[in-house]
């Protein structure tokens, strides 16, 4: 079948205000695991995450496919490894090292079991089908684990997609796929499965990712989107998203049965309408183009990586602070720690990119992965 042609009309490039939107999601899982009272929907910012994560990921190997005709998946996956997996491995350690240091044998073994689990990626499915005690060193791993399983399975279908039906059908995958995530996670919910079954799974929390999919392929369909986005009365749909996300992540707790019925899909909407508003450069892009949120942003995967061990470490029964300075304490440290992996780990582990291209280029020209002509 013939492929449509559509060349983006924008190279997406480098956008700091999509730094600053990481800044403003970490910052909500950060106050939220920080227990703070106004941040009740804090972890939203996940889900925020995800959204972002699926455009990124997929404009940018939609780019590279209308471009160059080519998908190099096997590049797409090492430089996957070379972003996340060293500064994650890292904090297990870390994490192990404590362990075997403060805490008793059997929760050694735990330990030992959730760093195996991060770094195959599992820890989703650890958490929801009840396989560890709560409150673990990496519990927030499981995150990763759903994003990376889901990039898995992902560059091969777009791949598929856009052979038969080109960007279109990119776009309408991604949306039949968030529907029907969407879908299951309302049926179990009203069949009485666990929340943290229904939370944890891939199954029923990849709307958002697959949200952010669509967008992206919708973004190369319509080049005449950040036109639109920028009209005297569609300008104020990205601010509204904005506002609509703010009080979300401030007030929506994790128990609520809407959020599970329609909750989370309408949030991934919100932040989709948000990320496009950022994509034209609209009214938001001038806030999160400030340059604190920027260098926020730049280091949130190791604040990410970092907070929750922190957290769980430096807690009120061994600190005896007031909330106030403990929390400062908490994200003071976790600061230190996310900025000096930036710089030791993750941007170094990066450089190593141009010197694989050449390897890289040899193994992805026997991939066979091709645009049909």
């Amino acid at each position: 079948m013939e492929t449509e042609t559509r060349h983006p009309a924008v190279v997406l490039g480098y956008r700091p205000e999509l730094d600053g939107l990481r800044a403003m999601a970490v910052t909500a899982v950060m106050l939220f695991h920080a227990n703070v009272s106004w941040a009740k929907g804090g972890y939203l910012g996940v889900d925020v995450f995800f959204v972002l994560s699926g455009f990124l990921i997929t404009r940018i190997l939609l780019e590279e496919r209308e471009l160059t005709g080519h998908t190099k998946v096997l590049r797409f996956y090492l430089r996957r490894i070379l972003r996340l997996f060293p500064a994650l491995v890292v904090v297990a350690v870390a994490c192990a090292i404590y362990a075997e240091i403060k805490l008793p044998a059997d929760q050694v073994t735990h330990m030992w079991h959730d760093v195996f689990a991060t770094a195959t990626y599992r820890m989703n499915w650890v958490e929801a089908l009840h396989q560890q005690p709560p409150f673990g060193l990496l519990d927030h791993a499981w995150s990763l684990s759903i994003e990376e399983q889901f990039y898995v399975v992902w560059p091969l279908v777009l791949i598929a997609a856009h052979k038969l039906w080109g960007i279109r059908g990119v776009a309408g995958i991604a949306v039949v796929g968030a529907l029907a995530s969407a879908a299951v996670r309302f049926a179990l919910i009203d069949h009485g499965s666990p929340d943290i079954r229904v939370y944890y799974g891939l199954d029923t929390h990849s709307d958002g990712i697959l949200i952010g999919c669509a967008l992206a392929a919708w973004t190369m369909l319509w080049p005449g989107l950040p036109g639109t986005l920028r009209h005297p009365v569609t300008r104020w749909f990205g601010p509204l998203a904005l506002v609509a996300v703010g009080i979300a992540a401030s007030t929506v707790e994790l128990t609520s049965r809407s959020l599970y019925r329609w909750g989370y899909l309408l949030f991934g909407l919100a932040t989709a309408l948000l990320i496009a508003d950022l994509y034209a450069r609209g009214l938001t892009s001038r806030l999160l183009r400030w340059p604190p949120f920027v260098a926020v942003g730049r280091i949130s995967y190791g604040l990410y990586l970092w907070h929750w061990p922190v957290f769980i470490v430096i807690n009120g029964s061994r600190v005896h602070w007031s909330p106030l300075p403990l929390t400062l304490l908490r994200f003071s440290v976790s600061g230190v720690l996310a900025t000096l992996s930036f710089f030791l780990v993750e941007r170094p582990f990066l450089r190593l990119k141009p010197r694989l291209e050449p390897w890289l280029a040899k193994a992805t020209r026997s991939e066979g992965v091709r645009a049909m002509p």
